[in-house]
């Protein structure tokens, strides 16, 4: 499973002189990526899960994943965000943990690709 994809931000603008737009709007996922994460996990783990907000904080991750290319992340919500539709809590609570260390992987290369962008 591919952990990050640069070509999908790419794909959001058409004209190469957008490249600011690109490197703000990874370098603001990067920034926003633990929180997300963290909102995500204390959610669907809390002892009195709430659905909704479960569900709305694995959307976030999921679509915000998907649209900066971080494609593990966004493959591993959406099998969450399936285990929560169908309210099955066990499930969604294994697949949560995988989360934090699919988030740092994706961190790391969003890091790299920031850092050669910015050299290259």
């Amino acid at each position: 499973m591919t952990v990050f994809d640069p070509s999908t931000l790419h794909q959001l603008v058409d004209d190469p002189r957008q490249r600011s737009f690109v490197l703000e709007l990874a370098g603001t996922f990067r920034r926003m990526l633990q929180a997300r994460v963290e909102r995500v996990v204390t959610a669907v783990l809390a002892f009195e899960a709430d659905p909704d907000e479960s569900m709305d904080a694995v959307l976030s991750l999921k679509v915000s994943a998907t649209m900066t290319g971080a494609r593990e992340l966004a493959e591993l919500a959406s099998y969450l965000e399936a285990a929560l539709r169908t309210l099955d809590l066990p499930a969604a609570r294994a697949q949560v943990r995988m989360l934090p260390p699919a988030a740092d992987r994706a961190g790391v290369a969003i890091d790299a690709y920031l850092a050669g962008v910015s050299v290259g």
